[in-house]
């Protein structure tokens, strides 16, 4: 094999262990993005179920203090009846306290209802507070395993840039930059095996002369399709 072919695979190779580290160092902070985002939406969602719940126990207290004003009115009424002596006034008096009396029961009709729906709204806090605690403590756990993982990859990725380096030192700088232009237009390799008679970049029929200068220990043979540099074991 041609030894700057052989040199450009050690360096295609730590070229790729690079990417790889680098993507896993970066992909850290957007999973515990994700992570965040995920319990900032469990907590709004918890929020938003206590503010119902609240505001059904504020709805029957409302009606609570209805009922308590109609009921007021109700004795108000009484208290004229006893001072009245007109037949026409105790009769209107009899007619509004007939009609804040089914006023009271339409009302406590719904706040029974509403005692009903608390009571629901209060047994569903308590699962989402419990359902809560758990999601959080699993974010948290993500979160470490995650932070943990960017950091290995983040120093292993600093070994790795000192092997890249190295790498590229062994190769010719006309053939690094033609290599790195082939990496950069390509993104996957830029040195490919030929296999029957093949490109493995993309898989097209080679000519004959391009397969054969595959095989040759002084030439840098490429794909007549796709340009990327061959070599045949």
């Amino acid at each position: 094999m041609n030894p700057t072919i052989e040199a450009l695979l050690v360096l295609q190779a730590r070229d790729l262990r690079v990417a790889e580290l680098s993507e896993a160092q970066e992909e850290a902070p957007r999973q515990i993005a994700a992570v965040e985002r995920e319990l900032a939406a469990k907590n709004a969602q918890f929020s938003e179920l206590k503010q119902r719940t609240r505001q059904i126990e504020a709805d029957r207290k409302k009606l609570d203090l209805e009922v308590k004003t109609k009921e007021a009115a109700i004795a108000r009424y009484r208290a004229q009846q006893l001072a009245t002596r007109k037949n026409e006034e105790f009769a209107a008096l009899i007619h509004e306290i007939e009609h804040a009396q089914a006023e009271i029961a339409k009302l406590e009709d719904s706040e029974l209802e509403l005692m009903e729906a608390y009571d629901k709204g209060l047994a569903a806090v308590a699962a989402g507070e419990k359902e809560l605690a758990q999601v959080e403590a699993k974010a948290k756990e993500k979160k470490a395993a995650l932070q943990k993982r960017g950091e290995a990859a983040a120093a292993e990725l600093k070994t790795a840039l000192i092997q890249q380096a190295d790498a590229e030192q062994k190769v010719p700088e006309e053939v690094l930059s033609r290599y790195r232009r082939i990496l950069k237009s390509k993104g996957d390799k830029a040195v490919v095996a030929v296999e029957h008679g093949s490109c493995t970049g993309c898989h097209m029929k080679l000519t004959t002369q391009t397969a054969n200068s595959a095989r040759r220990e002084d030439l840098l043979a490429a794909c007549d399709n796709c340009g990327r540099l061959l070599y045949a074991d």
